[in-house]
């Protein structure tokens, strides 16, 4: 601030103190304080908008803003008022998800978005009819096995896409924006590419004694796993490996000999995974085993959740039993149902269960079940107890009031 100006306020000061009541130069004073405070106020916001370019301007994009305004008009804080009438097409292979707060419906060639209040707010095509997406992680990643195309989506629009020389095996999106693909060139028989947020080629993996079933990045994007398999007469001989992105070290390698491999995944604390068609096995954030589990029967379906895995194994879907395991490896329920059941989900320790004609919710060994009319395809279940059904036209909101308790 010039000196000047404090010369100028004192003088103003001294000459109003002999010529004005006391109470007038006090407030005089105040206002002349506020005045310079204003003043400062508007140069530390200035110099605070300046340094948030410099330092941040990666993170300033477009649509970060249309994110903060997305609910601007819309009340999320429970769905009781929304994801309901929410009214579609789909095909008899669209594949249904969820992405930060929107349905997410893949099938026919196109992407599509409803917002919470049933809008649709993106439509995309995709080069491929029967894609699938990862919706797990800062991305929206679509592609179909067998086809070279993977696209990289947000809430608005398609950011980037990629086409390989060879067929794409699957893509899995990562927590902070980075994703795997796996697919092959000209002198491997498989190659996992691991990319970042920026779409840039991070890491590598090529391989040309094993086919790689599954990679996944870490949540931090610290670390890639790969779950990759031979064949030999019958047996599957499998490998997991685990490698540092930055420094390119191995962190685990197990070899092991069963059946095909499906999977292998990070939970949010890091711990993770690797899911075969005749057990699974658990290791610790450091990667040391935690335990192996063997199923008898076969898998009829898995699902994967931030801090818990759950597979649901039997002959058949009715009457299968649903194993859920904690990220260590814990088996925190086991218990078969006579339905046939079509999908699971848990919140709060409570699961849900999709039959063919209700949805079931188990809680500390009682059973409540809401009925409804239509064949279902898939749920999905909020955090307040509520639970969207998706059907082939439209989506039904099915409320925690209309469950009953099964007798």
């Amino acid at each position: 601030m010039p000196r000047g100006l404090f010369s100028k306020i004192k003088e103003k000061t001294d000459t109003m103190s002999i010529y004005l009541p006391y109470n007038s130069v006090y407030y005089e004073k105040l206002a002349d304080f506020y005045r310079l405070a204003k003043f400062g106020s508007l140069i530390v916001l200035a110099v605070f908008v300046i340094l948030t370019s410099i330092i941040c301007h990666d993170d300033l994009r477009a649509e970060n803003f249309r994110y903060l305004f997305k609910y601007i008009d819309i009340d999320p804080s429970s769905s009781s008022g929304n994801y309901k009438d929410i009214y579609y097409s789909a095909g008899s292979t669209s594949y249904f998800n969820f992405y930060k707060g929107d349905l997410v419906l893949v099938g026919d060639g196109k992407l599509k978005l409803y917002n919470i209040s049933g809008k649709n707010i993106l439509s995309a095509d995709i080069d491929t009819e029967n894609s699938l997406c990862d919706a797990d992680g800062k991305y929206l990643i679509t592609y179909e096995p067998g086809e070279n195309t993977v696209s990289v989506f947000n809430s608005f629009f398609k950011l980037y896409s990629i086409t390989y020389d060879y067929p794409v095996v699957s893509a899995s999106a990562g927590t902070d924006g980075s994703f795997a693909v796996i697919t092959r060139d000209k002198d491997y028989r498989s190659t996992v590419y691991v990319y970042n947020d920026s779409f840039k080629i991070v890491y590598s993996v090529r391989s040309n004694e094993k086919y790689a079933a599954d990679a996944a990045v870490s949540p931090n994007g610290k670390y890639a796993a790969v779950l990759s398999y031979d064949s030999n007469g019958g047996v599957y001989y499998r490998e997991l490996s685990v490698r540092s992105i930055s420094k390119d070290e191995e962190k685990l390698l197990v070899k092991t000999e069963g059946k095909l491999p499906l999977e292998v995944g990070f939970f949010d604390d890091s711990s993770l995974f690797a899911l075969y068609s005749d057990g699974i096995s658990f290791y610790d954030k450091k990667f040391k085993e935690n335990i192996s589990v063997s199923f008898d029967s076969q898998i009829q379906f898995y699902r994967v959740f931030d801090d818990c895995i759950a597979v649901m194994t039997g002959e058949t879907k009715a009457g299968a039993v649903l194993h859920i395991y904690d990220s260590d490896g814990k088996e925190k329920f086991t218990e078969s149902f006579p339905f046939s059941t079509i999908d699971v989900n848990i919140v709060d320790d409570k699961i849900y269960l999709l039959g063919a004609n209700a949805v079931y919710s188990v809680n500390d060994g009682y059973v409540s079940f809401a009925e409804f009319e239509g064949s279902p395809k898939k749920m999905f279940v909020f955090d307040d107890g509520n639970v969207m059904i998706c059907f082939s036209d439209r989506t039904k909101l099915i409320k925690t009031s209309d469950f009953k308790i099964k007798k």
